[in-house]
């Protein structure tokens, strides 16, 4: 394991060089990795055979399970702030979805029911019973689905730039290409890591399709959602503003917290605002004072 994580590191700092010449951000790889050791990480590199693939998951701190987990096209790093902030007071289980980072892809489409299931599996796995969850973008949507299907499984929930449908994205222009700029630094981590690498273009092309087809929950089905919930946006988030304050207006008695100034990328680009947020969330009553 120690060779793992050193071979890891060498390819991080390789990346973090590569991306620093072209002015294209490293989505928090390099920083997580010199932080997982300061957050008490309990296991690294575990991978979980949970209906037909195998997902790959990380587990940090102590306390109250938390399950935390990453946007589409991502993987667990990304969250890497967010694992920081709860690891002192909570168990956090941070896995890359099906398909993306260290987990294998299975036959077929993706589709966030599937990621949802995995996550049951995953807990049943790991004796829990019942965890909280902090869902970014598709991990999110991943969150809503396991809410309204599982509703005995999902404690205090907070989703972050989240659509519960495909009005909730404008329009979304042409289909992003595994070649795009924009996919740089996670091109690099997935072949860097992933233990099939060749399957970046067949993965890129599954996760846009999912994302022009998928999510289609509607405002009766978030209704019957029991856990309480933070719906979280940056000010300027690509999930549309009203589409944010329905989803947290058809949750019953959900929160909302939008972070000025903030965009799709708020985890990673005003860490201390959704941090905050999402603590008091998950530990006390509700909202930091004046948010």
């Amino acid at each position: 394991m120690t060779f793992r994580w050193a071979a890891l590191a060498t390819c991080l700092l390789a990346l973090t060089a590569s991306r620093a010449a072209a002015a294209d951000p490293d989505y928090g790889i390099a920083a997580f990795f010199g932080a997982k050791y300061k957050v008490g990480l309990i296991q690294a590199g575990q991978p979980a055979d949970v209906r037909g693939v195998k997902i790959y998951y990380e587990i940090y701190g102590g306390g109250p399970p938390v399950l935390v987990l990453h946007g589409g096209a991502g993987f667990l790093e990304t969250m890497h702030n967010q694992i920081a902030a709860l690891a002192p007071r909570h168990e956090v289980i941070a896995p890359d979805s099906r398909a993306h980072g260290r987990s294998t892809d299975g036959p077929g489409p993706l589709r966030y029911h599937d990621m949802a299931e995995d996550m049951i599996a995953l807990m049943d796995r790991l004796h829990i019973a019942k965890a909280d969850l902090v869902g970014w973008s598709d991990g999110g949507i991943i969150g809503l689905d396991l809410a309204m299907r599982h509703p005995g499984r999902i404690g205090r929930m907070v989703v972050i730039g989240t659509n519960y449908d495909l009005s909730g994205l404008g329009d979304q222009g042409p289909l992003p290409s595994p070649n795009d700029a924009d996919f740089a630094s996670r091109r690099e981590f997935y072949q860097s890591v992933s233990p099939t690498p060749d399957h970046w273009a067949a993965f890129v092309g599954k996760v846009t399709t999912m994302w022009r087809t998928q999510p289609n929950y509607t405002l009766k089905q978030l209704g019957r959602i029991k856990s309480p919930v933070l719906v979280m946006a940056g000010e300027r988030d690509g999930v549309l503003r009203a589409h944010t304050d329905a989803l947290a207006r058809a949750i019953p008695g959900a929160k909302e917290a939008i972070i000025p100034g903030a965009d799709h990328l708020a985890p990673l680009t005003h860490p201390d605002e959704v941090d905050a947020a999402i603590v008091a969330f998950l530990d006390g009553p509700g909202l930091p004072a004046g948010r």
